[in-house]
C-alpha cells in the first residue's frame, strides 16, 4: 500500500512538472535581433503623433512573425451602457473596467489563427480574445444583464480603435519580410498616446511553435510646458489649483474686454 501511494505521488509530481515544462517562455528562445529608428518620443504642446520604424532579423528563415506593441500600464476606465428609457436613449448602467492595456497593436505576416493555436495565442496574449480574457468588469451603476460583458468589450474596442490605440494588421504588405529573414514595419503612435513605457515584442513561429523572441522598449516623455504642468499638478496640487483659477479668471476678463471693444463699433 505504501509503495502504491509513493508511485501515485511520483506520477502526480511528474505530471505537474510536465505541465510547467509546457509553459511557453519567450526569453528562452533564440533571439530575434531588432532595432528601432528611435526609442524616445517627446510630447510637447504641438505633438500630433509619431511613427517609429522597426527592423529585425528572423533567426529561423521562412517562419511566421507576429509583432505586438503594448503599453506597460493597464488602464482603468468607466464605460457606460445606454438603453431606452421612454422615448429617450440614455445611460442606464456603468461598468468599471480594469486589466485592458492602454495601447495594443499587432502586425502579423498572416492571420494569427493560421500561425498559432488559440491556446498559444491566449498564453502569449496575441489577439483581441486575450484582452477580453484579461478584462475585469465591475458594475458600479444599474442592473446587470447577460449580454453586458459583450457590449462592454465591443464598446472598449470601438473607442480604442477610433483613437488608433488598438489595431491588428494581418498583412504581409505591412510586415515586410525579405528573403524570409530580414523584416521591417512601423507602428504609429497617435496623439492620444500618453507618457510611459511601451513594449514591442517580436515573436517567430515555426509550425505553431515559438522559436524566436525579441523586444524593444519605447519611452514617451513629456517635455516643455506639458512636462511642467504635469509635474505641478502631481507634486503641487494647491498651486496648480490656484493657477487654474487665475488662468480661468484671466481668460474671462480677456473675453469681456474683447466683446466690449467689439460693441463700440
Amino acid at each position: 500500500m505504501k509503495r502504491l501511494l509513493t508511485l501515485l505521488l511520483a506520477l502526480s509530481l511528474g505530471s505537474s512538472l510536465s505541465g510547467e515544462a509546457r509553459a511557453i517562455t519567450p526569453e528562452a528562445q533564440q533571439k530575434v535581433v531588432t532595432a528601432a529608428s528611435k526609442n524616445l518620443i517627446e510630447i510637447g504642446v504641438s505633438y500630433q503623433g509619431d511613427q517609429i520604424h522597426f527592423f529585425g532579423v528572423n533567426p529561423v528563415p521562412g517562419t511566421d512573425l507576429i509583432i505586438k506593441l503594448t503599453a506597460e500600464k493597464d488602464e482603468e476606465l468607466k464605460l457606460s451602457v445606454k438603453g431606452k428609457v421612454g422615448p429617450l436613449w440614455m445611460t442606464v448602467k456603468q461598468y468599471d473596467v480594469k486589466g485592458a492595456p492602454f495601447m495594443y497593436k499587432i502586425h502579423a505576416s498572416k492571420p494569427i489563427d493560421q500561425i498559432v493555436s488559440a491556446a498559444t495565442a491566449q498564453e502569449l496574449e496575441l489577439g483581441y480574445p486575450a484582452i477580453r480574457h484579461k478584462m475585469q468588469m465591475h458594475l458600479s451603476r444599474g442592473t446587470a444583464a447577460p449580454d453586458d460583458a459583450d457590449k462592454v468589450y465591443k464598446g472598449l474596442l470601438k473607442i480604442k480603435e477610433r483613437n488608433n490605440l488598438y489595431n491588428i494588421v494581418e498583412d504581409p504588405k505591412r510586415l515586410e519580410i525579405a528573403e524570409g529573414k530580414l523584416f521591417k514595419h512601423y507602428f504609429r503612435f497617435p496623439p492620444a498616446a500618453s507618457e510611459g513605457r511601451y513594449l514591442v515584442e517580436s515573436f517567430c513561429f515555426d509550425k505553431g511553435h515559438l522559436v524566436g523572441y525579441g523586444k524593444d522598449v519605447i519611452v514617451i516623455k513629456k517635455v516643455g510646458i506639458e512636462h511642467w504642468l504635469t509635474d505641478v499638478s502631481q507634486n503641487q496640487p494647491v498651486f496648480f489649483g490656484i493657477l487654474a483659477v487665475v488662468i480661468a479668471v484671466g481668460a474671462g476678463l480677456l473675453v469681456g474686454v474683447i466683446f466690449r471693444k467689439g460693441g463700440h463699433h
